[in-house]
């Protein structure tokens, strides 16, 4: 079926793809297929229209269908490895997200998780205190050997408590440094996505440079081939 490329309905419609007219090309080969079914010149001009006109699902279907009839078609082939690296890079993405979503929910489910633990701590110290103190005020009238052993042993509540209030600040600051290296290990990601996507950009941009290249080259052929 590929002599209809020399038609003019098919000519008609690939003019108007040049001019990036491209609802008008869509209808135009869109008719020409419920007629020629099989014309693969057809499906393929239209699965790149469909590409501009953002269908993408109607698109990567009609270069199935062109790779159907003609298994070594280049163009159509290019049409279908350019939607696999596509949907590479939607995975890429959504598991980088989820990966992101997983250790920042892990993290506050951490750093939530210690904070109890040192209110807690720090509660049961505080009502320790307490009671110590209240045993204090019931011996203040006692003798002064109580006395000295009740301050002696006030003082080494407060040495705990000293040593339980570095030890969780020490937990903190570690906590934080964590919480440090692993935003950085996400920056790093996030730039390594940039990058990638900035080569994939660069990739695209050759391709389409490559098929204007093809689409001009088709245009020479078909104004010699119509004597133009």
């Amino acid at each position: 079926m590929s002599e209809l490329s020399d038609q003019e309905p098919y000519r008609a419609a690939l003019n108007l793809a040049l001019e990036a007219r491209y609802r008008e090309a869509a209808v135009k080969l869109s008719e020409l297929l419920r007629e020629h079914p099989q014309h693969v010149p057809s499906l393929i001009l239209l699965g790149k229209v469909e590409y501009y006109l953002r269908r993408f699902s109607s698109s990567r279907r009609r270069f199935e269908q062109a790779l159907s009839l003609e298994p070594a078609n280049p163009a159509a082939w290019f049409g279908l490895q350019h939607y696999a690296q596509r949907r590479r890079t939607v995975l890429l993405l959504g598991v980088l997200g989820i990966w992101i979503g997983v250790f920042a929910l892990a993290g506050v489910l951490f750093f939530g998780s210690v904070r109890r633990s040192v209110a807690s701590d720090l509660k049961g110290t505080e009502e320790r205190l307490t009671g110590r103190l209240l045993e204090l005020e019931r011996s203040v009238a006692g003798e002064q050997e109580a006395r000295e052993r009740s301050d002696k042993a006030l003082r080494g509540n407060v040495a705990g408590l000293s040593e339980t209030l570095e030890r969780y600040g020490s937990g903190l600051k570690a906590i934080e440094r964590r919480l440090d290296s692993a935003f950085t290990a996400v920056s790093g990601r996030l730039e390594e996505l940039a990058d990638l996507q900035t080569e994939l950009n660069r990739e695209l941009r050759a391709d389409i440079r490559e098929l204007r290249s093809q689409i001009g080259e088709l245009r020479a052929v078909l104004q010699s081939a119509t004597g133009r």
